[in-house]
């Protein structure tokens, strides 16, 4: 007996429910079935370009950009104070080399200045820079003398 009357409660308590939700098309839109239906209305953005990049293109524009700061190993220097000294720097992943005036970029870095065993860079990278100085490494421990 417990169990039918539960049973009535629970019919009682969602025949309200959906009643609710049985509702005349017409009567829920407000309109008539001839009407056509409303047009969409949407926010619209414009972008200037002008003097920027295209933030559909991909960051990474592969080797048209050149070598990234971080594969570049200090291969030489020639050092001279008068006339201008260069860096000579090697692509670790493609053994390219690149030679480098003082104030010239390479790799998303600009040669700052040189000494005759270091070359200092000042390193941009999303917006950020830093120095990195670069060391030639120590050939005399490499040949025992």
């Amino acid at each position: 007996m417990k169990a039918g009357a539960m049973a009535l409660l629970a019919l009682l308590a969602i025949a309200p429910a959906v009643s609710a939700q049985e509702t005349e098309p017409t009567a829920s839109t407000g309109r008539d079935e001839g009407q056509a239906a409303p047009l969409l209305q949407r926010e619209t953005y414009s972008y200037s370009g002008a003097g920027r990049r295209d933030p559909f293109k991909p960051l990474d524009a592969g080797a048209e950009l050149g070598p990234r700061f971080e594969d570049l190993e200090l291969s030489g220097i020639i050092f001279s104070p008068e006339a201008g000294s260069v860096v000579v720097l090697v692509d670790r992943s493609t053994q390219r080399r690149y030679r480098v005036w003082e104030g010239d970029i390479v790799g998303g870095a600009q040669l700052l200045d040189v000494t005759p065993n270091e070359a200092v860079f000042n390193v941009t990278v999303f917006g950020v820079s830093r120095q990195e100085t670069l060391r030639l490494k120590n050939t005399d421990k490499e040949q025992g003398g």
